[in-house]
């Protein structure tokens, strides 16, 4: 069911940064119903052997930015979970601001899809990503 959930959106921008987001290092900037803004500040923490932030940090704030977009237009009691996430890379990064914007495309009866670019602190594309997700009840998973 998609409704407006504006109570959850401003739930998830006034939340403190815990578990993986405080871990990296990453924060909720904006959140409006349907769609949500991740930043993370990228140093040499998030950087590979190669010299440049490693894809899967840039992955991660994709499919979280994709996830809380559609968890903005669910009801309460009820989240999402990824069941297929596509990533294409553009540009690499060492350092600096990134920002994920995730944003609803569609919700069906039983699937749910989204999209994010990710964008440096120039404003140039670093990443698309797109993702399929599925309703779950809250605190489950996929079982």
């Amino acid at each position: 069911m998609t409704v407006e959930n504006a109570h959850r959106a401003a739930a998830l921008l006034a939340a403190e940064p815990a578990g993986w987001m405080q871990t990296i290092g990453a924060r909720i900037t904006e959140s409006e119903p349907g769609r949500v803004v991740l930043e993370l500040e990228a140093g040499p923490e998030h950087r590979h052997g190669g010299g440049v932030v490693q894809g899967g940090v840039i992955t991660q704030i994709a499919d979280a930015a994709m996830g809380m977009s559609l968890a903005t237009l669910q009801e309460d009691g009820v989240w999402n979970t990824t069941i297929e996430l596509k990533i294409n890379f553009l540009r690499p990064v060492r350092e600096g601001r990134l920002r994920a914007i995730g944003r609803v495309v569609e919700i069906k009866q039983s699937l749910m899809f989204s999209e994010a670019d990710v964008m440096d602190e120039r404003g140039r594309l670093v990443a698309r990503a797109s993702s399929t997700n599925m309703a779950v009840p809250e605190g489950q998973g996929r079982e």
